[in-house]
């Protein structure tokens, strides 16, 4: 009866019990080690010297993947590309399969958009897809809520673009063989 009323006491005045202060302490433990390790992971892919060149320094790419745009097909294969380095860092530096997804729906596309003669030109200077894949790696890298939740969102779409591009070129193969 003495340890229940000593604990109900405690409770009244605000001292912890023995039990929640490890509890509390192990979860501080643990919320350290998280922190630290997302903190590792950040160091090491921003010390990469393709998210380097990509991301911290590319200024450019948007402005050449315009230009490449009015040499109509063999400038909007050129410019994906640059799509697929973005992909690469996304899938083997970032390590992040929902965000690989959502670069790939965004070079799609761009690529598509591009594909389309004289008006995706323009179309393809105004929607800059390097700019677009740029923002949400450098965000995702960051932690910023904000982007995850786009990332997410595009991921779901750009599944959908591949599972339809798939049961296209599969029916385009059936109908061919």
């Amino acid at each position: 009866m003495s340890n229940y009323r000593r604990a109900k006491t405690k409770e009244k005045f605000g001292f912890d019990s023995d039990k929640k202060v490890e509890r509390m302490e192990r979860t501080k433990a643990a919320a350290e080690v998280a922190l630290r390790k997302t903190t590792d992971r950040r160091q090491r892919i921003e010390q990469n010297s393709l998210y380097k060149v990509l991301i911290k320094r590319a200024i450019g790419f948007d402005i050449i993947d315009a230009i490449l745009g009015f040499f109509e097909e063999i400038g909007d294969l050129a410019s994906a590309l640059f799509g697929l380095l973005y992909i690469f860092l996304s899938l083997f530096v970032v390590r992040s399969i929902r965000l690989t997804l959502a670069v790939l729906c965004v070079t799609l596309v761009d690529l598509l958009i591009g594909l389309i003669p004289l008006a995706g030109s323009v179309v393809d200077a105004v929607f800059c897809g390097s700019y677009i894949n740029r923002t949400i790696i450098k965000g995702f890298v960051e932690g910023d809520a904000k982007i995850k939740r786009r990332v997410n969102l595009i991921a779901a779409f750009g599944f959908l673009v591949v599972i339809s591009l798939a049961w296209t070129v599969k029916s385009l193969l059936e109908k061919i063989f």
